[in-house]
């Protein structure tokens, strides 16, 4: 069984810093060579390289600082706070009191030597998931579904907080923040560009004709651009490694043992009810499919970034039939 020391862990941050460095380079460097070729077929000089660097740098800025914040709302989540935490715990099986929860969460953190700040979120969905995002060490946002809190015992909930935490100290997360914050950009600004158009639409009688052309033309020309750049969006995946679901798997593992982590999947995968989510910029922050997707049998594609829940079982089978004491 594969065991993570601290050189283990030094090393994994280290690969994802150098990471995520390289995948800021790489979008400006793609979207200008995709200016290039626009300018090339259009004979337009420059112009489109130009407007692609500093459209690419717009994106980068705003989707590193704001890309957890827009998620949280796309996503209808909440602060976890004692009212909603009572409202869930009152159909919840095995939890009674809303600080045990909390207490359970800063448990967590201490074993795994975690001093990152994290927010608490809960989505209203009955399905078995969690999402994390976060960049720096102020950052970071996990966030429940109701159905987490509600259907897992202690030990299956632990199971999934190691696995979280696991993304954490290894710099995951922020490695798959940025891949999220930039390559998934577009189709975020694209989207908040399209909602912010139809609102100023059905607002055009309530505001002067000075507003609603002056708002009307800056967001149409945001998304007219982010839809040249939604190709860029579609190589998101390409930048995920399945590796990392895995490895977070045997975290836990070692952490609470081979059978409450083998549980935890087999619920996700006898209960799962998809998330009513289209933002394909942000599945990879999920624990698993928010759309169900992994519970297959069929092999994984490049499209996807999660292995199947069945082949993480069998990862853990085969990483841990040698020794089935947790480490």
């Amino acid at each position: 069984m594969r065991e993570f020391g601290k050189k283990v862990l030094w090393d994994r941050q280290k690969i994802n810093k150098v990471s995520t460095y390289i995948i800021l380079s790489m979008f400006i460097i793609f979207a200008m060579l995709f200016g290039v070729l626009l300018d090339i077929w259009l004979k337009t000089n420059v112009f489109f390289t130009i407007l692609f660097f500093i459209f690419s740098v717009f994106q980068i800025l705003f989707g590193l600082s704001l890309t957890g914040s827009f998620i949280i709302k796309l996503l209808d989540a909440k602060r976890l706070g004692e009212e909603n935490l009572r409202e869930i715990i009152k159909n919840s099986t095995y939890f009674s009191d809303p600080e045990y929860i909390k207490n359970i969460i800063d448990e967590v953190k201490r074993v795994v030597d975690c001093d990152s700040d994290i927010e608490v979120f809960v989505i209203p969905s009955q399905m078995i998931n969690a999402l994390l995002v976060g960049r720096t060490k102020h950052d970071y946002k996990l966030c429940l579904t109701y159905g987490t809190i509600e259907k897992l015992p202690l030990n299956e909930f632990k199971a999934l907080l190691y696995h979280e935490f696991f993304h954490i100290i290894t710099k995951d997360t922020e490695y798959l923040t940025t891949v999220s914050g930039t390559f998934g950009s577009p189709m975020l600004l694209f989207k908040l560009s399209s909602n912010a158009m139809k609102n100023i639409i059905k607002s055009k009688n309530k505001v002067s004709n000075m507003d609603f052309y002056r708002d009307f033309i800056i967001f149409s020309f945001i998304c007219l651009v982010s839809v040249l750049f939604l190709p860029l969006s579609l190589l998101t995946n390409f930048f995920i490694s399945v590796r990392k679901e895995f490895d977070a798997d045997i975290f836990s593992v070692n952490n609470v043992g081979k059978e409450s982590m083998i549980s935890l999947l087999k619920k996700i995968k006898e209960s799962c009810q998809s998330l009513d989510t289209s933002y394909f910029f942000m599945r990879h922050l999920f624990f698993s499919h928010p759309n169900c997707k992994d519970i297959t049998n069929k092999v994984n594609k490049a499209i996807e970034t999660y292995p199947t829940i069945d082949e993480r079982n069998e990862f853990i089978e085969k990483s841990y039939s040698q020794d089935n004491r947790v480490e």
